[in-house]
């Protein structure tokens, strides 16, 4: 499969461990395409990929947000100025109806990353994070092209198993966080090849609800 990468640093691999050379060397029978930016938001990245454009593939994971959740938690606005962080989650939600618009023309799947923000101590940015991913997956499960991967559940049983720290500051990832991305990401690429290879020959197998639980996904 041609497989795209779509989002900000944490897909193009800096600052911090990358993910994504791991993810190459798991999947050498794939072809992955990195179009990360570091800096990138929901409207940013739609902004680049309008004007950079990017061919047809057979996927595409979308994996942004953290770089929104940042400026809605040092914005202090009031309501009613445009910028306040409920006003910015509404745009944020149009945005990203948009920018999965613009990926279904190019890609018949799509995986849609929800953000995190991990090892902050419950700090306001780890809340608009969170609030940021709950607003992205609702959007994403609206639409039959998408699928969500939630990375938070293999992040707790790496921990529990005496992993860590996997990020330099709540965001970007040591070698261990980049271990554990590769790892949850080629399992998906891998049931996907699996399924594609399905709607070839038989009756497309549906995934169940015990294979959606160890992946902490939820899939339409």
């Amino acid at each position: 499969m041609l497989i795209a990468f779509l989002g900000d640093s944490l897909t193009e691999g800096w600052p911090g461990a990358a993910f994504f050379p791991l993810l190459e060397r798991r999947l050498r029978q794939h072809s992955l395409l990195n179009r990360g930016r570091a800096g990138d938001t929901v409207a940013g990245l739609l902004s680049r990929m309008r004007h950079e454009g990017q061919g047809r593939v057979d996927c595409a994971f979308v994996w942004v947000g953290a770089n929104d959740a940042v400026m809605g938690a040092w914005d202090a606005s009031e309501p009613g100025s445009g910028w306040s962080w409920p006003e910015r989650l509404v745009r944020l939600a149009g945005d990203f109806e948009e920018l999965l618009e613009w990926t279904e023309a190019r890609a018949p799947r799509i995986v849609v990353v929800r953000p995190i923000v991990l090892e902050a101590g419950g700090s306001l940015w780890e809340q608009r994070a969170a609030e940021a991913a709950e607003t992205i997956a609702r959007v994403a499960t609206s639409r039959s092209s998408c699928r969500v991967v939630d990375l938070s559940p293999a992040f707790q049983t790496a921990a529990e198993r005496g992993g860590g720290p996997f990020t330099t500051d709540g965001v970007h990832f040591t070698e261990a966080g980049a271990e554990v991305v590769a790892d949850v990401f080629a399992t998906v690429v891998g049931e996907l090849a699996d399924h594609a290879r399905g709607d070839e020959g038989a009756v497309p197998d549906e995934p169940g609800p015990a294979r959606t639980a160890r992946l902490g996904t939820s899939e339409t």
